[in-house]
């Protein structure tokens, strides 16, 4: 045993869960709490590895860390995150085939954390002498976090940066092992969230990223002088900071990534326009009246006519659509259509599921953005990481709940199911 083995690898209990000498539940957590103790947040067992979030940046990932890992052997370092990533990128090459990680855990165990650091490590190993092609695909992987974050990222009770969308990224290599190519797959959109929040609970970053732009933007997309307590998409929850989130700085990344992935001053104009009318739309209230018995008329003209400013429509037609909807009756020449009034509450819900879907859109076009940036259209070996939602349990859980948690549960048998195959496999070959 090497020297160093002892003092680097398992000065603190041991690194490798499957060389404890009981493998008991209490002996498990034990060694890994002793070991979280020391700021030691990393446990393989075998070739998976175990992640505790230290809520705190402990220098894990600089590059003199990257360095470490990849010139390193395995065997003479402790488990990390970059672990994971180099064994799969000299898979890729030793087997020739697509590898898979997959980040799984409670909401709040530090997922996109793990995510954004086996995309740095990949992205820093890799396509050293690509030329202008590599630098552009891994600058736009990389760019495409704070970027995603921004839209799809949210503070929770739990996690002050919680992800409430799921995503999957493939990053394609050549055969020299430079990237050449990749694409994002988004899972689960917590749309709702951009109408309503628990207490002590933010809504995407973005929007209040908004309110640190200049004062001449702010003027021009009907934001200044205004703040996330003027809104009622915001402020229900009495919640508009979160430790550790610097809206005014996350907004120049936000931004920068825009440029990266192709986004022109034009688009970027029109992007928060359309996010000052969701804000704007959430505060259109409604009232009993019109011509037709129990149907309802916006309340507030002023902030109507400044969402239909904002998001380019006439004041009538958006009117129109939130009172009112259209129900068909029939079929082919005999079908009828017919402009159904809608009470107040209803004519909320529309509103409610506008901003959503509006917001749902805006998301989709970012993804298809990046894609269209790196996706390379061609077949080849690639690695795909998956970083999915937590799982969660509220004191009143919506659909989205049952969904995110089936969607764990599913995934975990599927890995459970894999890790037995494997270990059969390894087992009958012994024999």
């Amino acid at each position: 045993m090497p020297q160093n083995y002892k003092t680097e690898r398992n000065r603190v209990g041991v690194d490798d869960l499957v060389m404890l000498d009981q493998i008991t539940e209490v002996a498990l957590l034990n060694n890994l709490e002793k070991r979280y103790k020391e700021k030691m947040i990393y446990t393989s067992i075998g070739r998976v590895l175990v992640s505790l979030n230290p809520y705190t940046d402990l220098q894990l990932t600089t590059p003199a860390m990257i360095k470490k890992y990849h010139e390193e052997d395995n065997f003479h370092i402790p488990p990390h995150i970059f672990t994971v990533a180099n064994d799969a990128y000299r898979a890729l090459h030793s087997e020739n085939e697509s590898q898979a990680i997959i980040i799984s855990g409670e909401s709040g165990a530090g997922k996109t954390e793990a995510s954004k650091g086996i995309m740095q490590y990949l992205a820093a190993i890799s396509g050293k002498s690509g030329g202008a092609k590599v630098d552009k695909v891994k600058e736009v992987v990389l760019q495409s976090n704070p970027l995603l974050e921004a839209f799809g990222n949210a503070k929770t009770l739990r996690n002050n940066n919680s992800s409430r969308f799921g995503k999957y990224i493939e990053i394609q290599f050549d055969y020299k092992g430079e990237p050449e190519g990749g694409r994002v797959r988004n899972y689960l959109l917590e749309k709702s969230r951009v109408c309503s929040q628990i207490q002590n609970e933010r809504s995407f970053h973005i929007f209040y990223q908004l309110f640190h732009l200049s004062d001449q933007d702010k003027e021009k997309h009907k934001l200044k002088g205004k703040s996330p307590s003027t809104f009622a998409y915001l402020n229900k929850s009495t919640c508009t900071t979160a430790d550790g989130i610097d809206d005014k700085s996350w907004l120049f990344e936000t931004l920068h990534a825009m440029d990266c992935v192709g986004i022109n001053h034009a688009d970027r104009e029109s992007i928060i326009s359309i996010l000052s009318g969701v804000l704007h739309l959430g505060n259109i209230q409604f009232k009993s009246g019109g011509s037709v018995n129990n149907g309802s008329v916006v309340q507030n003209k002023s902030d109507l006519e400044i969402v239909a400013q904002l998001l380019s429509i006439e004041t009538r037609i958006l009117e129109g659509c939130l009172t009112a909807r259209n129900l068909s009756a029939g079929t082919s020449s005999r079908a009828s259509v017919y402009n159904v009034a809608q009470t107040a509450s209803q004519a909320d819900a529309t509103r409610d599921s506008f901003s959503k879907n509006i917001y749902g859109r805006l998301f989709d076009f970012f993804v298809e953005k990046i894609n269209q940036n790196i996706d390379n259209q061609q077949p080849g070996k690639n690695i795909g990481i998956l970083d999915i939602y937590g799982f969660e349990i509220f004191q009143t859980n919506s659909f989205e709940q049952l969904c995110i948690n089936f969607c764990n549960e599913s995934l975990h048998q599927i890995f459970i199911d894999l890790t037995l195959k494997t270990e059969q496999e390894s087992t009958s070959e012994k024999a």
